[in-house]
């Protein structure tokens, strides 16, 4: 009999931010301390995956387009260690990435923010995460191409 897998995911508390511009990351990992969030920051995908087999965050907050791995890879060797992490993957042009984020989103409910963005903006997306127990793919984003953006919804389960 297989058993239907349940993430039971670690404190909603944590956070794991990784960009290689280092002034945007520490500003994110600032805005989300001052929010109470326990934050790691990396400068690029090694140290991030590095960084996420240290610290075990609940959640990553990363920029697609890094040196040595970019977002997606890197998520997909933390995935080797947690096959349920969540990631906000971050780009100043995510419609060039749609087909991969559309994936992401509805396999393991990543979100997308455009860069630049609004604090608030990330702050709307980090509840959302916080979830004591998640099922992959109970979420999904949908491009909407009149808008020319992504837009998040939860599927009932």
């Amino acid at each position: 009999m297989l058993a239907r897998l349940w993430c039971v995911m670690l404190s909603p508390q944590t956070i794991l931010v990784v960009d290689d511009d280092e002034l945007l990351a520490r500003m994110v990992a600032e805005l989300l301390r001052g929010e109470g969030y326990h934050v790691w920051a990396a400068w690029d995908g090694l140290q991030g995956y590095s960084s996420y087999y240290q610290h075990q965050t609940q959640t990553v907050v990363t920029d697609i387009d890094m040196p040595e791995l970019d977002g997606f890879e890197m998520m997909r060797c933390i995935r080797a260690i947690n096959p349920c992490a969540r990631a906000i993957y971050m780009s100043g042009a995510p419609e060039q990435y749609r087909r991969t984020l559309v994936t992401e989103a509805q396999d393991f409910g990543a979100g997308v923010l455009r860069k630049p963005f609004e604090g608030i903006e990330l702050l709307k997306l980090i509840p959302s995460f916080a979830s004591e127990k998640i099922k992959p793919g109970s979420y999904k984003y949908e491009w909407l191409p009149d808008q020319k953006k992504f837009v998040w919804k939860e599927e009932a389960v």
